[in-house]
């Protein structure tokens, strides 16, 4: 009878050792307290800082300025507030508790004698003082400097019943163990998951989700990726070794806080920020300076290519790249003062004519003429900019559902479409003579519109063979007829 008892005492002592509540303190931390508090006689302390997410304490800032003596203790709150203060605002790291170092033998807290004096008193008054808080940890221990050996009584009380305080299980993990583990875990708790219900019936989501679109030049384009990210898209790759500068502010939506940072950085972390579980790569390169190894991973492996930088020999080298991959490809230039823009894109097996087809004559200036670029993006405004990018954006969408039956981005091309390249117009003050002609006599036409021209693969009679796609009417053979030349 009495061995029973003596068991059942046992296993009730273990029960509840096994049920205490964990007081978890990083290695750093701990020997920061050994250092300060454990290396002087008592009464000393500091301020445990963490994640009230885990109550995981990552850091401890020693009371240098408290007032002690071998029997009491008053903490220097001016010290202490500000360095919460900062220590939130800098690392977000949030008050959790309170270490402080007793007389060897007063192993509990000391109680409430009013006007926030004595550890209960003080406790209390933490909890006046922040609503919000429900928990803090207030352990105490014994210093080597009072003669015995090192003892840490982790104490934690809560809210309403700061008398009931108990001791939790102590435990000390190293940092990196922390930031390896715990960190992750708890970031993964906290992720929302990507929820792509809006999109229903408008994309085909397992379709995006699966594809792959690399964008080179992440300029006034991180528009267009951040929408199709928000669409649903599961990979993207980033081209671009330009920096955010003031004048990228205006026209191309980045923020004062980005300027000097890679672009490709500055938007990756703003992907994830709408899609964590986001496939991601950046690449802070030239184009034209990727070696074919980088070219056969970052664009040989993509669903669209988006050739979206102002620069025509980068342009020129992505409509080779395009047709070597077989990959589809949407180039845009704007106009002067922005008053229009261009979209030209080829999709293999379905669209006749290549990008240089479609601007053969830009080909010759630059090539034959000795043509430089003078025009700038003076004159255009961050309207101009969305306005270009949603169009490019919902073109996207067509040609990834290219393939794919019963969306509203499904079936616009057919089996063979020839308009691949369109002028859209953003100013009633553009003059050209094919929308003077297209739109003679319809006052109702204005600004805003837009015109698909038919692109006819250039080869001979009518035309000099293209040296990129051989003018042969169907891009699959592209790739054949660079081989053989």
């Amino acid at each position: 009878m009495f061995g029973n008892k003596k068991r059942k005492d046992k296993e009730n002592k273990n029960s509840a050792a096994n049920s205490r509540e964990s007081f978890v303190i990083l290695e750093s931390a701990y020997q920061e307290v050994l250092r300060t508090v454990g290396s002087r006689h008592p009464e000393s302390g500091g301020i445990l800082l963490g994640s009230r997410e885990d109550y995981v304490i990552q850091k401890f800032v020693f009371d240098a300025g408290g007032s002690m003596s071998h029997a009491a203790y008053d903490p220097d709150t001016n010290f202490l507030n500000k360095t919460i203060k900062k220590e939130w605002e800098e690392n977000k790291l949030a008050l959790l508790g309170f270490i402080h170092s007793h007389p060897r033998g007063i192993d509990r807290l000391s109680g409430d004698w009013g006007n926030n004096t004595g550890d209960i008193g003080y406790l209390k008054g933490i909890f006046r003082a922040i609503p919000a808080l429900q928990k803090f940890l207030v352990p105490i221990m014994f210093t080597p400097a009072d003669g015995g050996p090192l003892k840490i009584f982790p104490y934690i009380a809560y809210r309403g019943n700061e008398e009931g305080y108990q001791a939790g299980e102590f435990t000390i993990i190293k940092d990196e163990q922390y930031r390896q583990e715990v960190k992750p875990a708890q970031e993964k708790e906290k992720t929302v998951d990507f929820n792509p219900s809006r999109l229903k019936g408008s994309v085909d989501y397992d379709l995006l989700r699966k594809s792959q679109v690399t964008c080179v030049g992440v300029g006034g384009a991180n528009g267009i990726c951040e929408s199709l990210v928000r669409s649903g898209l599961g990979s993207i790759v980033l081209i671009d070794f330009d920096t955010v500068d003031e004048n990228n502010i205006v026209t191309q939506g980045y923020y004062r806080n980005d300027i000097g940072k890679l672009k490709v950085d500055v938007l990756k972390e703003r992907l994830l920020n709408i899609n964590p579980r986001l496939k991601i790569q950046t690449v802070a390169k030239d184009f034209l300076k990727l070696s074919e190894s980088e070219e056969s991973t970052y664009i040989g492996q993509a669903d669209l290519l988006l050739m979206m930088t102002d620069n025509f020999h980068a342009q020129a080298h992505g409509n080779i790249m395009g047709l070597k991959y077989q990959v589809p490809s949407v180039f845009a230039i704007t106009y002067a003062k922005a008053r229009c823009s261009e979209i030209t894109f080829t999709i293999p097996g379905v669209t006749p004519a290549c990008h240089r087809c479609a601007v053969s004559s830009r080909y010759d200036e630059y090539l034959n003429k000795g043509y430089e670029n003078d025009v700038t993006s003076t004159g255009s405004t961050n309207f101009h900019t969305q306005y270009l990018n949603s169009s490019i954006g919902l073109l996207s969408l067509a040609i990834l559902h290219h393939e794919t039956l019963g969306f509203e981005f499904s079936g616009w091309f057919g089996k063979k479409w020839e308009r691949n390249l369109i002028q859209l117009r953003t100013s009633p003050f553009y003059e050209s003579n094919l929308f003077a002609r297209t739109f003679e006599g319809n006052e109702r036409v204005y600004s805003f519109d837009s015109i698909w021209q038919k692109i006819e693969p250039e080869a001979p009679p009518k035309y000099k063979q293209c040296p990129d796609c051989g003018g042969q009417g169907d891009l699959r053979e592209a790739f054949l007829f660079h081989q053989s030349k």
